[in-house]
C-alpha cells in the first residue's frame, strides 16, 4: 500500500457516516454530562444561599426561638395559637412564618431546586425539631381550617428526615 492509498484510505473512513455517528454520539454524551453536572451544581448553590440566609433572616430565627420558648412554658398550648382567639397573636404570626418558609423549603427539596443531601446536613435538627414542637399547632390549625393538606410538604421532609438521622461521624484521633 502507497501512501496516496494510505491517505485515501484514511481520508475514506473520516468522512464516512459511521464516523459522523460516533462524533455526534461522543459530543451528545458529552452535552448530557454538562447539562447533569451544572444542574446538580446549581441545586448545591440554591442550597448553601437558603442556608446562609436562613441565618441572616431575622424573622425566621425569631420565630424558631418563640417556638423554642413556647414549647418549653408547660403553662402554653400550642393549639391555642389556631385557634380563632390566638391567630392573630405575634406568637401565631411567628409560628407561620417559621412553618411557611420550611413548606417552601419542602416543596424546593420535592421539586429538586434544593440538594436534599445538603440542606439535610446544614438543618436536620431544626426541621426535626421543628416539627416536634409545632406538630399540635399543625394538627389544630388543619381541624380548624377543615384542610389536611397545611403543612403537609414539611411534615413529609420532617418525618423523612427523622426517620432517617443523620449518622455521626467518627471522631478523628
Amino acid at each position: 500500500m502507497d501512501e496516496v492509498d494510505f491517505f485515501h484510505s484514511v481520508t475514506s473512513f473520516f468522512t464516512t457516516s459511521a464516523f459522523r455517528n460516533v462524533v455526534v454520539g461522543v459530543g451528545v454524551l458529552v452535552a448530557i454530562v454538562s447539562v447533569v453536572s451544572a444542574r446538580a451544581i446549581a441545586r448545591k448553590k440554591q442550597s448553601a444561599d437558603l442556608l446562609f440566609d436562613s441565618r441572616a433572616d431575622k424573622e425566621l430565627v425569631n420565630g424558631l426561638r418563640t417556638l423554642a420558648k413556647l414549647h418549653e412554658d408547660s403553662k402554653v398550648n400550642m393549639r391555642s395559637f389556631a385557634q380563632k382567639e390566638g391567630k392573630d397573636l405575634p406568637e401565631a404570626e411567628a409560628i407561620r412564618y417559621v412553618l411557611n418558609h420550611y413548606e417552601y423549603v419542602s416543596v424546593g427539596v420535592q421539586s429538586g431546586i434544593y440538594d436534599e443531601k445538603m440542606l439535610k446536613k446544614g438543618s436536620y435538627n431544626t426541621v426535626v425539631k421543628l416539627y416536634q414542637r409545632a406538630k399540635p399547632y399543625i394538627e389544630c390549625v388543619r381541624e380548624v381550617s377543615g384542610r389536611a393538606t397545611l403543612y403537609q410538604e414539611f411534615q413529609w421532609l420532617a418525618k423523612r428526615w427523622e426517620d432517617s438521622p443523620i449518622v455521626t461521624k467518627k471522631k478523628r484521633r
